[in-house]
């Protein structure tokens, strides 16, 4: 059985995308699927060799070139905010066989045979197959098996995204060392795209500040953090299955009803940076940092939002997506 997945990845789209997917066709793969991204060649920096590029200079390019290659595979998987709900129904005449992943909720209706949004969210009779929910949030096979030792972490995290495509990272180390947060509890995470990440990495070298960059496996670090400031994409529903307490930054729009389900079920806050000019983003990053020095010492917070934070995502996500997907190819 053959499944294609159309997604992008870059400095302005992030990481997001691609590494949620990666984890669907890694649950694929285990139940012999054969999987290809296909990607637009001007996001090929961000591809890998086995990716199938098309498209030339406009996104119409892609889409019409991906028709076809839809119509001549089992199952399609789309997670692509380029493709309104015209376009979506457009490929459903192509490809049937259609698996959307979604966030917001906000392109009308389309007609879908699997619908997968890891927030509560009401779709139209349109899409056959619903999966919404946290439990369908799709994360990479490192949190499936995780180990249930006990640890006391005493570590602050800090990691925004792939890209770090606000460029947040300096800014909010400068912030904490400031407010005289001490250096040694600080852990920098640096996605291998990430902005000035030459910058952050000096800083972090000049102030004896822990650094990693690129991790193949991050898990081991969310072990360690006893909390964390993280861009709420997919690292939010990571975070929650390690039980880790998080102050988010919002980076891009598509984040906010991500947000808006979490927050209040506090074991996590947030400080918004895209809708805001450059010049304002400073003070953004001192609510950010005053609100990790705030919660830094509260324990009973931090013991209660790490339990809520566990019972919303367990790891399995991309698991039993596909399970549910195949059983379906395996109906008489």
């Amino acid at each position: 059985m053959k499944l294609l997945v159309r997604a992008d990845a870059s400095v302005e789209i992030g990481m997001g995308h691609r590494v949620r997917c990666q984890a669907l066709i890694h649950a694929f793969n285990e139940l012999g699927w054969q999987c290809q991204f296909v990607v637009d060649q001007r996001y090929q920096a961000f591809a890998s060799q086995q990716d199938c590029l098309i498209g030339g200079e406009s996104e119409e390019e892609c889409k019409s070139e991906f028709l076809a290659l839809a119509r001549q595979s089992d199952l399609v998987v789309l997670d692509h905010y380029g493709y309104s709900a015209d376009d979506i129904a457009q490929l459903y005449q192509y490809q049937t066989n259609l698996l959307v992943l979604d966030d917001m909720n906000d392109r009308g209706e389309f007609p879908a045979k699997w619908l997968l949004n890891p927030l509560q969210q009401d779709y139209s009779k349109h899409i056959e197959f619903p999966l919404v929910g946290s439990r369908y949030a799709l994360l990479r096979p490192a949190f499936q098996q995780l180990d249930e030792s006990q640890s006391s972490p005493e570590q602050l995290l800090i990691t925004l995204g792939g890209t770090d495509p606000l460029a947040l990272t300096l800014p909010i180390l400068n912030a904490l060392l400031v407010s005289n947060f001490p250096t040694k509890y600080i852990q920098v995470l640096l996605g291998a795209n990430a902005k000035n990440a030459d910058q952050v990495i000096h800083f972090c070298r000049v102030n004896n500040i822990a650094f990693e960059q690129g991790l193949a496996d991050v898990t081991p670090l969310m072990k360690q953090a006893k909390m964390a400031i993280s861009a709420a994409g997919g690292t939010l529903f990571e975070l929650a299955c390690m039980g880790v307490p998080t102050i988010f930054a919002q980076v891009a729009d598509n984040q906010t009803r991500s947000l808006q389900q979490h927050v209040p079920l506090n074991w996590c806050r947030s400080v918004r940076f895209d809708n805001v000019v450059e010049d304002v983003r400073q003070q953004g990053v001192e609510q950010l940092v005053e609100e990790v020095n705030r919660r830094w010492l509260d324990h009973q917070w931090q013991q209660n939002a790490s339990r809520i934070a566990r019972s919303l995502v367990d790891g399995n996500g991309a698991k039993r997506v596909a399970e549910k997907v195949n059983s379906y190819f395996l109906m008489p």
